[in-house]
């Protein structure tokens, strides 16, 4: 049964809790958010790892996708409503597969009264957007894909190992924190492109917020970052992705795809051939120098791809 943990009126948006049973038969509990009038269409939004049911600016909480979601936004809160939650992590051993979240989001629509939703899934949002569709076909009208693909890439997966390992032997060496500092840092080199950080950090401006350099910001977006995710919650959101699997074959509603172009971790090429052996696929391309990050920098051509894919 739900529990109503929130309820803020003037902002329409409620936190609900409910039990999902994993694909092993386990029970996990799971948080999740509604966002939006009651009774209008509903929208699963889903980010990557470091995402949770805070999409839109709410209270003190910033949204991780306040550019995208809110009053008047290209996910409009005054006519839809979203789904949101925070991915299962080291509550599931050894790690929640992208289907265990899948089921864990069916629990909490079942909860909410939602019976179908379109989605929305961006890195590795995108990936849990396709086990959800493949999952449950009766109850996805479409989906949108950005920067996500039916299984990761070797290089992605050769980049996570080497995170895995930093922080597996800082947490034998005592110190998970550092572990994943570390591992934070490897990761920012990966989601953008080098064109980028060589116009940010070949000789910045002292006067800048980039005037420490490379090295500093990078410092403190590790430190940032190990200060609020725990070891254990990124090892298995780690392993989680490099287990994905999804046939395009089986999945029945229209999904668009989102390839940009300059990504190095879910390359437009694989993409592409997730697009093209989904039954109604179709796929867009985007030029960015964010790379992987673009769904959160590029923030005026995403909300066109979402106005026009919510509109489809």
């Amino acid at each position: 049964m739900a529990v109503t943990l929130e309820c803020i009126p003037s902002t329409r948006c409620r936190d609900i809790t409910t039990i999902a049973l994993a694909g092993n038969g386990s029970p996990v509990r799971v948080t999740g958010r509604i966002t939006g009038p009651d009774e209008a269409p509903a929208v699963v939004v889903l980010g990557g790892i470091s995402s949770g049911r805070n999409v839109t600016d709410h209270e003190s909480e910033p949204g991780w996708w306040a550019a995208q979601a809110g009053p008047a936004r290209a996910i409009d809160t005054g006519r839809r409503r979203i789904l949101s939650f925070d991915f299962i992590g080291e509550e599931l051993s050894p790690f929640p597969t992208t289907q265990d979240q899948a089921r864990a989001i069916l629990a909490l629509a079942d909860a909410a009264g939602i019976e179908r939703f379109d989605i929305i899934g961006s890195s590795y949002g995108g990936m849990i957007g396709l086990a959800l569709a493949a999952l449950a076909p009766a109850r996805v009208g479409k989906l949108l894909v950005i920067s996500g693909a039916h299984r990761p890439c070797a290089m992605a997966q050769a980049w996570r190992s080497i995170q895995r390992e930093t922080v597996e032997l800082a947490l034998r060496l005592g110190d998970g924190a550092a572990g994943l500092d570390l591992a934070r840092r490897l990761a920012m080199t990966t989601y953008r492109t080098p064109d980028e950080l060589e116009e940010r950090f070949y000789a910045p401006d002292p006067d800048s917020r980039d005037a420490g350099g490379i090295a500093g910001y990078l410092e403190a977006r590790g430190r940032d970052y190990a200060q609020t995710v725990s070891p254990q919650r990124f090892l298995a959101l780690s392993y989680s992705m490099d287990a994905h699997d999804v046939d395009p074959a089986g999945i029945a509603c229209p999904v668009t795809y989102l390839a940009v172009l300059e990504d190095r971790l879910v390359p437009a090429s694989q993409i592409a051939e997730a697009a093209g052996r989904t039954p109604d696929g179709r796929l867009k391309t985007l030029h960015s120098r964010y790379g992987h990050d673009a769904f959160l920098k590029e923030e005026t051509a995403i909300a066109g791809i979402i106005t026009d894919f919510l509109r489809s």
